[in-house]
């Protein structure tokens, strides 16, 4: 895959010691350029390191997708539509335990070889043996080729609301991988099957080049991609500057130092992808008292964090924790006009009801006498969350609970939330591709972990036999007038037992370009998320994008 350095990589910046202030610095705008590059940031980072493995470690961005393909491309903007890719059928029989796939007929890897039912295999075998690959959690019994473009998937349960799951995981060539543990073998040079290759790569920049043997090559138009390394700072600059044609991350301020540049050819659009929640570690005996949890919220002003943390990009969050408009269509009814609403009058006499007296300093007390008064421990780098924890701080000391927010290192943090060793936190849980993932997500106990193992989802370990039932009630059926029955029960625990406490929605950071890029989605073209970290909502993406 490494190319010796053609004139295009020369002037990508991609030979030698080249860095993204070099691809910057020579981008679309330099009219000699007639196949222009389109430039992508994705996620800060000062230094790339050469893994495209999408089972071990952190891949690259990209690597997802656009160089290794699934079986079928799923957006949360469309739950239920999924999208053949590299399968063209995909049936389930009655009760949702076998998947029979059909292959297409002209995929093959990078290196010539085809990619058929046996690669298929062992990317699902591969699953269920080599359980760190296993991420989603299939209930994955066996996996067995039909013939070579058919295979048969049978699941210990039904499996029905996992398809975009199942079907969204990267095929490996069996040719490659068979002979190395792929939950740790990192990969600098990757062979895939999908409408990208890796041309050049360096730590500071890496670019792909369009597979111009894949099977869609002419649906993608644009033939070169750079991903250039940035940190928060210079990647702001490089935004402001229009060096950047589609980019994700939360930027301050964005409408002044982005958009009114030229507001006809830069945008943004940030529908939600999730909920962030404020987290109570629920195997401490004081936070299993709903009412504690209740006071706390109605003294929450949502739309006051919005505003300051995130710069009115978006409204408060749903009481149900269903991201809008991604999900608004699956709101139950009965709390289609349900908001949240601030009442400090009402928390304080939901927590003096409770038994927790407001003391001579201010600080409430639980019924054993200890004071409520926590830290609530953030990533120090998330500056939107530690501006919201700071809005929280000052909400919740009018009604007589302390919180003192705490910011420490991302991976501090990371193994302090999964380990339970907090008492409040932040978190957040991504949409998936329907409903039901948000709530597995947020409320299974299947992620329950035994001693001090820790938990991959559940942050707060919510673990309630009616929740757990829902779930399951909803991935037992394919009905979608019972899988919404499911969903509304389940807004209803959200609502009234407060599992979690919604504070703001997760948005898809999403900023854009048209100078020389054009076809992003919008609100008024949802047909994907538009921030380029979805594996397959990128590919979408690159399907509609053309020279403006």
């Amino acid at each position: 895959m490494t190319a010796s350095p053609t004139r295009r990589a020369l002037l990508l910046g991609t030979a030698g010691a080249a860095s993204a202030a070099a691809l910057v610095g020579c981008g679309p705008r330099q009219q000699d350029l007639e196949d222009p590059p389109l430039r992508i940031h994705a996620n800060d980072s000062t230094t790339f390191q050469p893994n495209f493995s999408p089972y071990a470690g952190v891949p690259l961005q990209g690597a997802n997708g656009l160089i290794y393909e699934s079986l079928q491309l799923a957006t949360s903007m469309r739950p239920g539509e999924p999208e053949p890719w590299l399968a063209t059928e995909a049936t389930w029989n009655e009760d949702g335990t076998v998947l029979e796939v059909t292959l297409r007929e002209d995929a093959r890897f990078t290196d010539g070889e085809v990619l058929d039912a046996d690669d298929v295999v062992f990317t699902y075998l591969m699953h269920r043996d080599v359980p760190a690959t296993n991420t989603v959690a299939m209930d994955l019994v066996d996996a067995e080729a039909i013939d070579a473009h058919r295979v048969r998937l049978t699941f210990g349960s039904t499996s029905f609301a996992m398809q975009g799951d199942i079907c969204g995981r990267p095929i490996l060539p069996e040719h490659l991988f068979s002979s190395v543990d792929p939950s740790s073998e990192l990969i600098a040079e990757p062979v895939g099957s999908g409408p990208y290759m890796l041309e050049r790569f360096s730590e500071q920049l890496y670019t792909f080049v369009r597979n111009e043997d894949h099977w869609a090559a002419e649906e993608f138009e644009p033939r070169h991609l750079a991903w250039p390394s940035f940190t928060t700072q210079t990647m702001n600059t490089a935004l402001q500057a229009g060096e950047l044609d589609w980019s994700g991350g939360f930027v301050a301020n964005i409408d002044r130092i982005f958009v009114d540049k030229d507001p006809e050819r830069r945008g943004y659009w940030y529908p939600g992808a999730g909920v962030v929640n404020l987290t109570f570690n629920l195997e401490h005996e004081l936070w299993q008292d709903r009412e504690l949890r209740r006071g706390i919220s109605l003294a929450i002003d949502r739309k006051e964090i919005a505003e300051i943390a995130y710069m009115g990009y978006f409204g408060p969050p749903h009481p149900t924790g269903l991201p809008r408009p991604t999900y608004e269509a699956f709101i139950a009814e009965e709390y289609r006009s349900l908001e949240f609403s601030v009442d400090l009058e009402e928390a304080a006499s939901v927590l003096d009801a409770a038994g927790y007296p407001l003391g001579p300093d201010g600080v409430r007390t639980a019924p054993d006498g200890t004071p409520l008064a926590f830290d609530v421990v953030i990533p120090s780098g998330y500056n939107d969350w530690v501006t919201m924890s700071q809005i929280l701080s000052s909400q919740l000391k009018r009604i007589g609970v302390r919180l003192t927010p705490r910011g420490i290192s991302f991976e501090n943090w990371l193994e302090n939330r999964d380990s339970g060793r907090f008492d409040v936190t932040i978190a957040s849980a991504g949409a998936g591709q329907n409903p039901w993932y948000l709530y597995r997500m947020m409320l299974s106990s299947e992620y329950r972990t035994e001693g001090d193992e820790p938990v991959v989802a559940n942050f707060q370990r919510w673990y309630d036999d009616e929740t757990d039932g829902l779930l399951r009630d909803y991935a037992a059926t394919d009905d979608p007038a019972q899988q919404q029955e499911a969903l509304d029960a389940l807004q209803r625990i959200m609502v009234e037992q407060l599992p979690a406490i919604p504070l703001v929605i997760a948005p898809n950071w999403f900023n854009y370009n048209t100078e020389v890029w054009t076809g992003y989605p919008s609100a008024e073209d949802p047909y994907a998320l538009g921030a380029p970290v979805g594996t397959a909502d990128r590919v979408m993406v690159l399907r509609r994008l053309t020279r403006a």
